[in-house]
């Protein structure tokens, strides 16, 4: 929706201390937070292979079904959307591909990892990472391939888990020095490693808040005060659907009524949340104009 939300995006880093996010994954979610007001919204993985494909994040949804997914949210978002892309979905050719996609989808930043494929979320067990080589070329073809200059490269790793802290840091510094205009360190697991990534950290930084995951929770001001420049809350809105869902379902099931669980929505007000009036007043100067 926005014109350059590449630019909108880069424009809030320099002039706000945090740009933070919470996670969307379909219309719904992402109509529900877009009217809130948040600064950005955030495309989760995880959430669009749930969502899309009934699949835990596991590297199965393809470049495509992300991309399109990505291109759902940012049509109906007023403000900078933040997508995942994985790892890029191939070698530098395929990374090229997957980033000139997003920038068509109209999205203002993609986070590319260093998993090897396919991938799994950063906060299970068994995951492996490439090659410090492999992985400058993924951040270097995404940097300089790039059609829009303003477009946000999100540099992830995934090494502490694998191999370390010293290794993440030091692949958040091959990143930077590969064009990456954002680091992200996956998973840390204390506060004290939170801090040492800003302590550490060679330029701006985003911090994934996944709740119940390996990272120690925090509020948006803490996170603020700590120095990072994004932060994104991915699980913020699916985790309550999958709650309210899942309660809902078995009470229809025991009650053989939803009459308990609609909210008081009624289809009016459903479609009112999903751009009713904004459709129906293009249909009415459409109509005045004949």
């Amino acid at each position: 929706m926005l014109h350059n939300a590449a630019e909108r995006l880069r424009t809030l880093m320099k002039t706000t201390a945090l740009v933070w996010a919470p996670g969307v994954y379909d219309g719904f979610s992402a109509r529900i937070a877009n009217a809130e007001g948040f600064p950005a919204l955030y495309m989760t993985g995880a959430g669009t292979s749930g969502s899309r494909l009934g699949l835990a994040d596991l590297g199965i949804a393809t470049m495509t079904e992300m991309a399109e997914n990505a291109r759902l949210i940012a049509s109906i978002s007023d403000v900078p959307v933040i997508a995942d892309g994985d790892t890029g979905f191939g070698g530098p050719i395929n990374v090229a591909r997957t980033v000139h996609l997003y920038e068509q989808a109209g999205v203002a930043a993609i986070h590319i990892e260093d998993q090897t494929f396919p991938k799994r979320c950063g906060h299970l067990q068994g995951k492996s990472v490439c090659s410090i080589e492999e992985w400058g070329q993924r951040i270097r073809a995404a940097a300089r391939e790039r059609y829009n200059p303003d477009f946000v490269i999100i540099a992830r790793t995934d090494a502490n888990a694998v191999s370390g802290f010293s290794d993440a840091m030091e692949r958040i510094k091959i990143a930077f020095d590969a064009g990456a205009d954002v680091g992200f360190f996956e998973a840390p697991t204390s506060l004290d490693e939170i801090q040492r990534i800003i302590d550490n950290a060679p330029g701006p930084m985003l911090l994934n808040m996944a709740a119940n995951g390996k990272t120690p929770m925090l509020t948006v001001d803490e996170v603020r005060k700590l120095g990072f420049k994004l932060a994104i809350w991915p699980g913020a809105l699916s985790r309550a659907a999958i709650v309210a869902m899942r309660s809902a379902a078995r009470t229809f099931k025991e009650t053989g009524t939803d009459a308990g669980t609609s909210g008081g929505l009624s289809p009016h007000d459903v479609f009112d949340i999903l751009g009713l009036s904004e459709s129906m007043a293009v249909d009415s100067r459409a109509r005045g104009a004949e």
